[in-house]
């Protein structure tokens, strides 16, 4: 199997981790994977140092063939440096199958946040072979709905692009039903199936909460526009003047982050901080240092894209407070779990009225964990989802 994405480990959030894992079960469940890929650089988008001048240009990570080119990072993205960047990638991912570095495959997986990236996973797939595109961000609508991109024929451009190269593909396989049906919104006619974010329910597990400390409020992940965070930074004003001994940390790196920190300091805030993040292997214990955990987002991009950090938060038996529109894909998911709490988006007095509710609540916060963890067990564990998976594909791979 060859997997076309730019995004892979040692990246620690966003589809990096995702790919990484889906990669490596693969591996050792299925057969043989070749991974072609960009240089580690997300979120600060800047190339992790052990990779820079060419280093490490191929390796074997967790019995994964890794094979990375050296495509034009932006230090400052924007939508068209974006563009440029994946336009970069593709050329260059075009010269690795043209020389022979990268094989092509009989079947080939590729990722959409980057359209390009699946037409790319398109042409390295022999003829008679199979092709499925794994679709975790819609880039027409987070960048219309973001107002990332103005000009509306270069919008149109996007979704006809979009509508052309997905229905290229023998399967596409999208997180929620709400990201399937804006797929058809936008006219894809290719077979959809849906595969839940999955998590790993044995590494991601309850720890016991730490006695005797200040409460803390954590987010972690991307520190983007798409994450809403101004919202994170309206609630830290309103507990500081209703409860100043709750502690509030941003752990990430992103292109807001500077952003972040100057807001921070013209609101003479000392109640929140923002930190780096803490290595994968660190992952339970930092998620069981929560005592609440915080999942903004904007809500002009939450029908395109699902936060994959909630399902790792459930798995930790932690209570969150997410911000979504009654019917969006966050929302469906609190109503199925029953293991967090919704507040209407950019509703600062909601957000804060969620977080002192659970704040002076300790049951209402074991039970929502408790709920949490069992839902992912029963629904998103990664042995069923990626078993399941595995089955579709090579029911597909048969024909």
């Amino acid at each position: 199997m060859l997997f076309v994405t730019q995004y892979f480990a040692p990246e620690q959030i966003g589809s990096g981790p995702f790919c990484a894992e889906l990669a490596e079960w693969w591996a050792h469940n299925s057969g043989p994977v070749t991974v072609l890929t960009s240089r580690p650089h997300y979120p600060a988008f800047q190339v992790f140092p052990d990779y820079g001048e060419g280093r490490r240009r191929d390796e074997v990570i967790d019995g994964v063939t890794i094979a990375r080119v050296a495509n034009w990072i932006p230090p400052r993205p924007t939508a068209l440096r974006r563009i440029a960047s994946e336009l970069h990638f593709f050329f260059l991912g075009l010269l690795a199958l043209a020389g022979g570095r990268v094989k092509r495959a009989e079947l080939v997986l590729s990722l959409c946040p980057s359209i390009l990236s699946v037409l790319l996973g398109a042409l390295a797939t022999r003829r008679g072979g199979k092709h499925v595109a794994i679709v975790h961000d819609i880039q027409s609508g987070l960048a219309e709905g973001l107002a990332m991109i103005s000009n509306r024929w270069l919008v149109r451009t996007m979704k006809w692009g979009e509508r052309t190269i997905l229905n290229r593909a023998d399967l596409i396989v999208a997180p929620t039903e709400e990201m399937a049906a804006q797929l058809r919104h936008i006219g894809v006619t290719s077979p959809i199936d849906v595969m839940p974010i999955w998590v790993d329910a044995e590494r991601i597990r309850p720890l016991a909460y730490v006695a005797g400390r200040a409460m803390k409020i954590l987010y972690s992940g991307n520190l983007g526009r798409k994450q809403g965070l101004g919202q994170v930074i309206e609630l830290a004003s309103e507990l500081q003047r209703k409860r100043p001994d709750i502690r509030i940390t941003l752990r990430g790196n992103g292109n807001e982050a500077v952003a972040l920190a100057a807001e921070i300091c013209a609101r003479n805030l000392c109640n929140v901080e923002v930190a780096a993040l803490v290595p994968r292997e660190g992952l339970n214990d930092e998620l069981a240092t929560g005592d609440i955990h915080l999942v903004p987002q904007d809500p002009l991009a939450a029908d395109f894209a699902i936060p994959s950090k909630v399902f790792n938060i459930m798995a930790a038996g932690r209570a969150f407070v997410a911000t979504a529109r009654p019917g969006s894909s966050l929302w469906r998911l609190k109503e199925a779990s029953r293991g967090f709490i919704c507040v209407p988006p950019n509703d600062k007095r909601a957000l804060a009225g969620a977080v002192l509710r659970l704040a002076n609540n300790q049951r209402l916060r074991a039970q929502l964990g408790k709920s949490g963890r069992q839902f992912v067990e029963q629904n998103c564990s990664k042995s069923s989802v990626l078993g399941r998976f595995r089955m579709i594909v090579d029911e597909l791979h048969q024909t």
